[in-house]
């Protein structure tokens, strides 16, 4: 469990101790995993807020969806934040955990799940001295908080442009047929998967936040606005994705089917050339006592003769044609 504390003269954070809180006049941030069973007590004792039973359960539950819920002493929203393993080459599957943040009052709570997500890094930021420019209340706070989260997305782009092109290479290999359907479609759906049930939970969970607080100081509106059209860049970039990998599978057929017409048009001219030679063979392969040149000296040199002239006009006329 960390306690922030953060000074409105100076702008800056420090780290408290609980017993430190009733001393502090200025805004606090309570950062636990669900498994601290103290913090609850604390902000009982402290602070005099008593969570909901619904959402006690709430802050347990390692698979919830974004969410935004708001009662008449304080407001919840759950954000789901990247965790920090890495996506394995040529899977779209996006790690994500819940953070919920409670506000109240001079008081902010995030809450941890899962040990997956941490805001140790910005933290750690803001304890070295910087200067902090955003109102220090709840709602301020909590915008640097998940504008700070919104930028780990953004960085996803990165690693899907490589997955598409670890694709493209896989596709697209002449000498090599593709075969691996199954981990393709699984990327297909990670990708919609991402979209539908994490991105875009979020922008609402994000919008309903909004409009609850209509109020809020211009500084976090405007934050909080850029927090959304972050999130806007990050759906149309996985709706780049996914098109981009759709294309590929048509660009797939597309190589395959020229592939394929590619050799039918060689057995075809081949059929066209020895068509008119089989004719010529089949006609002197008769068992006809009499045919002409048969029995000349120059029979079988005329017959190779003609041959040859009849599939360079075929040529020619394929050539003409353009056909070749």
């Amino acid at each position: 469990m960390h306690i922030t504390y953060f000074d409105a003269q100076t702008q800056q954070a420090q780290l408290i101790q609980a017993e430190q809180i009733k001393t502090c006049k200025g805004m606090i941030w309570l950062d636990v995993l669900s498994t601290d069973h103290d913090w609850l007590s604390l902000v009982e004792k402290e602070f005099g807020l008593v969570l909901e039973e619904q959402h006690l359960l709430d802050t347990r539950n390692p698979h919830h969806p974004p969410f935004y819920d708001d009662t008449e002493t304080y407001d919840m929203l759950i954000f789901r934040a990247l965790s920090r393993s890495k996506a394995k080459l040529g899977n779209f599957e996006v790690d994500s955990a819940p953070i919920v943040f409670i506000t109240y009052q001079n008081l902010l709570i995030s809450i941890h799940p899962t040990p997956k997500t941490n805001f140790d890094d910005i933290r750690s930021r803001w304890l070295r001295g910087s200067r902090i420019r955003a109102p220090l209340t709840p709602e301020g706070i909590l915008c640097l908080l998940l504008s700070w989260l919104t930028d780990q997305y953004l960085s996803l782009r990165v690693a899907f442009v490589e997955q598409i092109e670890h694709w493209q290479t896989q596709l697209l290999q002449p000498a090599k047929r593709f075969q691996d359907w199954l981990s393709l479609l699984k990327a297909g759906s990670h990708l919609r998967q991402y979209r539908l049930a994490l991105i875009e939970p979020q922008e609402t969970a994000l919008d309903e936040w909004r409009d609850e607080h209509l109020d809020m100081d211009s500084r976090i509106t405007t934050r909080l606005a850029d927090i959304q059209e972050h999130f806007s860049r990050v759906n149309r970039d996985a709706e780049i994705s996914q098109n981009d990998l759709e294309n590929l599978v048509q660009i797939y057929f597309s190589a395959t089917n020229q592939r394929m017409n590619d050799i039918m048009r060689v057995l075809t001219i081949a059929s066209v050339i020895f068509l008119p030679l089989n004719l010529l063979a089949g006609i002197y392969g008769m068992n006809f006592e009499y045919m002409p040149g048969l029995s000349a000296s120059y029979g079988f040199t005329a017959v190779i003769v003609g041959m040859l002239a009849i599939v360079l006009l075929i040529l020619v006329i394929f050539r003409w044609k353009k056909w070749l």
